[in-house]
């Protein structure tokens, strides 16, 4: 984030030509306008969450089948190179199953899930940490998001060029107006968001233990800036 104040600040201090004087007049001529700009990069890792779901009539043994079916995704997810610093735990519970019927709830057992968030370094080798997720015994691979390594500095590159489009669309408004821009008045970033989102993608791994891998193409990202832009006239 202070990375991203600084190169506002820094584009401020380049394009602010005019004397204090004239900055401080709130009541002289301007136009204000949006600058837009985005990139569009092809993603070079992935997210994704591979749940474990287990069942048993006593909430122990859900939770001791639980402990020993994620032990068997973590060493599978292990044996494809992944570090353990790329697997972790995003949400574990232990919640009663109830069955409903002649309006009585009756509890019939236990249901223990473990999910793991697994960032993939190498998106040649998303298929195969699917299927290796699927053949230990993980019951649904679901949120693969995608993003690039390098993304603060195509934030960065893609907010710059915003704000240059709104200085341009804000220099066309003044000569529209027989006018000419003095200097900017004031730069407010938008925040677009820019998080990877979750594909709509949710594989029941009963329904993919075939002897064909998982093939998965990731679609290019688009990173996005919008920035208004204050202009004085003169």
């Amino acid at each position: 984030m202070e990375r991203r104040h600084l190169l506002v600040s820094l584009i401020l201090m380049t394009a602010v030509a005019a004397p204090a004087a004239a900055e401080a007049q709130l009541t002289s001529p301007s136009v204000t306008t949006e600058g837009r700009a985005s990139i569009k990069v092809t993603p070079d890792m992935a997210w994704l969450t591979v749940t474990s779901e287990t069942r048993a009539a006593r909430p122990g043994d859900a939770q001791r089948a639980s402990a020993q079916a994620i032990d068997s995704v973590r060493g599978s997810l292990r044996k494809t190179g992944l570090k353990d610093e790329a697997v972790k735990t995003r949400y574990y519970s232990v919640e009663p199953e109830v069955q409903y019927a002649d309006g009585k709830s009756t509890v019939i057992g236990y249901v223990a899930r473990h999910s793991l968030d697994v960032r993939v370094d190498n998106l040649a080798e998303l298929g195969a940490i699917i299927d290796a997720a699927g053949g230990a015994g993980a019951t649904s691979v679901s949120d693969i998001r995608y993003d690039v390594r390098q993304r603060d500095d195509i934030e960065a590159q893609v907010l710059m060029l915003a704000v240059k489009d709104g200085l341009k669309r804000a220099e066309l408004m003044a000569t529209g107006a027989g006018r000419t821009v003095l200097s900017v008045w004031r730069i407010d970033d938008q925040r677009v968001s820019n998080s990877p989102r979750p594909m709509p993608v949710a594989m029941s791994m009963a329904s993919m233990r075939v002897s064909q891998e998982t093939s998965i193409a990731p679609a290019e990202l688009e990173i996005q800036a919008v920035v208004t832009v204050t202009a004085i006239l003169r």
